[in-house]
């Protein structure tokens, strides 16, 4: 999520500085609406990401845009600007092999199975923090490849969010360049890209399996109403928050998921001290938890 901010934008003379007093206030605004939290080492990072802004605003002063967010988001939007601009997406298709492994090779089949015993017949992915959709994407061309023709009378219902609206408009147009599948199967890419002079493109049915929308987890009152997923993806997204915000994003993700369901997390992150809901599933490579 966060990335360096070369050194000209931190030595820039034109540019607003942020003082300590001033990052210590921003710093505690956006994690009381994000719950994503800067320590004093990432001071440049929001210095450097947002001067930029405040120039273009024809603002002096920190202090007057924390002004501005506080009291005319709704006239200016700023604060949507800032989500946007604070936050850095990586990410790439088929990125964890053993997560993907685990989900296409086992764990779909398990959960899959259990619906057809039931008679249901739509399985849910939730996709959360999905920046520019490479996961969901990638989700979906595993559906189609080893679910579908297994389970043909199944219905899916795969949904991406994230808190940055520009992230999630470049994810609904699905063309990316050769960086962003260098890990996808050739056949794969042949099968559900174009490819016109390096940006590949997305084919129509593999997008029309996705939908995306606009989500902070932060927020409760939302969570709420993302209910009965049978996977929930939140990988390398818990490392920016901090144990509290932890403790509530994922007690919110545990009843989101129907009983049996699987919530995949980023591999160096654990729930240890978070929660003690799930059971851990061993999968090397990957960090999967149950909810039973």
């Amino acid at each position: 999520m966060f990335e360096e901010v070369p050194e000209i934008a931190r030595i820039d003379s034109a540019a607003p500085a942020l003082s300590d007093e001033t990052f210590i206030v921003l710093r505690n605004f956006i994690y009381a609406k994000t719950g994503i939290f800067f320590p004093e080492k990432k001071k440049y990072f929001l210095e450097g990401r947002l001067a930029k802004r405040l120039q273009y605003l024809k603002i002096a002063h920190f202090e007057e845009y924390l002004q501005l967010l506080k009291h005319d988001q709704q006239k200016h939007n700023e604060f949507e600007f800032l989500c946007n601009t604070i936050t850095v997406n990586e990410t790439s298709f088929f990125r964890n092999e053993p997560q993907i492994n685990a989900f296409q090779r086992s764990l779909a089949g398990e959960v899959l199975d259990i619906k057809k015993g039931l008679g249901t017949r739509t399985l849910r992915i939730w996709c959360a923090a999905c920046s520019s959709g490479e996961e969901p994407y990638t989700l979906a061309i595993l559906y189609l490849e080893h679910i579908k023709p297994r389970f043909p009378d199944l219905h899916i219902e795969i949904i991406g969010t994230d808190i940055n609206t520009a992230i999630l408009e470049s994810a609904r147009k699905a063309e990316y360049n050769h960086y962003a599948v260098r890990n996808t199967p050739e056949l794969y890419v042949q099968k559900y890209f174009d490819n016109s002079n390096g940006i590949y493109r997305l084919h129509e049915d593999v997008k029309n399996l996705v939908r995306f929308e606009h989500h902070n987890l932060m927020d409760r009152q939302k969570n709420r109403r993302m209910m009965h997923f049978d996977f929930i993806f939140c990988t390398n997204v818990l490392i920016y928050f901090d144990e509290k915000s932890k403790i509530q994003v994922v007690g919110d993700l545990y009843y989101s998921l129907n009983r049996g369901g699987y919530l995949f997390i980023g591999y160096s992150e654990m729930l240890h001290k978070i929660s003690t809901a799930f059971k851990l599933v061993s999968i090397p490579g990957a960090t999967v938890y149950k909810k039973e």
